[in-house]
């Protein structure tokens, strides 16, 4: 009887950890969803088309991944101030993809991408604007901002695919610091890691842009139009000018005021410069309180563009459906544009803008 009581207790317990192990593997499936009903595979080519599941290369910057490369997290988008006493910034030249957008008669305010690095400090951080929606839902990404006019929140929550993490919705202290030192508003900086860890979204982005295997087979290389300068207008006297540096295969950015530098000294550069013509208008949407701001006409938008890479540019045109869908890039020559590998610059001057090509 000692004998059996001793094999059924072995039992029980047999029992009791299938069932603990079987409880505890529902609970962690449960929360590793994401917000969104179901999950998107991780892609593995260029392509924001790509449904396969084996990543090849980096989703937002079509470079080839590395050993160590961690890459299975969500994107983390940070909206910038870019006016003058905002400089030097701090984490930008760290970004995947960097949106200029127009903010008023002439200044503008970056909107800036990272998922292959998230830097451990993102700044000055500044308020959510109406295209932040229709740029960033195809990301699904998590969003630090300092918040905005209701209107502008109300509209952006309503549409955008996006987790709104302002400075208003995150605990104290936490992600959010300030800097004493730099002027108001242009003193609150963010973690980007520490943001991402509060938000109940997981999933990677999938591609924005489609990208060429080399710059040598990129649509502007091959195009091999001129391409070793841009000026970029947002208004009178406040122009963005990239100039190519052969020696990097890279485009230095400089400010109305200078080079763009940033505290730790780094030229601000990127590999792609995209340079999107986008109508524009003073609004609201909605009757919420807040003052009308320019919204810029992408959903359901189109107009021109001109893409620069290797010191060359191909100029073609663009189109946009709903605020979820990416951007429809097509070369003058019929050809889905491809960029080459590595970081993008998206400028949004106004669609009358005289955009000089060097």
């Amino acid at each position: 009887m000692v004998g059996n009581r001793k094999r059924r207790m072995v039992v029980g317990v047999v029992v009791l950890v299938v069932l603990v192990a079987a409880a505890v593997a529902v609970f962690v499936a449960r929360r590793g969803q994401g917000p969104t009903p179901s999950a998107t595979p991780v892609p593995t080519v260029t392509s924001p088309s790509a449904t396969t599941t084996t990543l090849m290369t980096a989703p937002l910057t079509g470079l080839p991944v590395t050993p160590g490369m961690s890459l299975d997290h969500p994107a983390v988008a940070i909206k910038i101030s870019d006016v003058r006493q905002a400089h030097p910034q701090i984490g930008v030249d760290k970004a995947d993809i960097v949106f200029t957008e127009p903010i008023g008669v002439a200044y503008t305010r970056l909107l800036a991408v990272f998922h292959s690095q998230l830097p451990s400090l993102v700044g000055p951080v500044r308020s959510v604007r109406p295209p932040d929606a229709p740029l960033l839902s195809p990301l699904e990404p998590v969003f630090g901002n300092t918040m905005g006019a209701p209107w502008v929140v109300s509209y952006v929550d309503s549409v955008g695919r996006l987790d709104d993490l302002g400075t208003l919705r995150v605990p104290r202290p936490g992600a959010y610091v300030l800097n004493r030192s730099r002027p108001l508003p242009d003193h609150v900086f963010v973690k980007p890691r520490t943001l991402m860890g509060l938000s109940k979204f997981t999933k990677p982005p999938a591609p924005y842009f489609s990208y060429a295997a080399d710059l040598a087979s990129a649509s502007a290389s091959s195009a091999v139009g001129a391409g070793t300068s841009a000026v970029v207008p947002y208004g009178a006297g406040f122009n963005m000018t990239w100039r190519y540096d052969a020696a990097r295969k890279r485009y230095l950015r400089s400010e109305p005021w200078g080079p763009h530098t940033t505290l730790d000294g780094i030229r601000v550069s990127a590999t792609n410069v995209l340079v999107l013509k986008v109508s524009s208008s003073l609004g609201k949407i909605g009757t919420d309180p807040g003052d009308p701001v320019p919204i810029l006409k992408l959903t359901d938008g189109s107009g021109r563009f001109v893409a620069l890479a290797g010191g060359h540019s191909v100029a073609g045109a663009w189109s946009k459906g709903p605020v979820t869908d990416t951007f429809v890039l097509r070369t003058d020559s019929g050809q889905p544009l491809l960029l080459a590998p590595g970081n993008t610059w998206v400028e949004m001057p106004g669609a009358a803008a005289t955009v000089t090509i060097r």
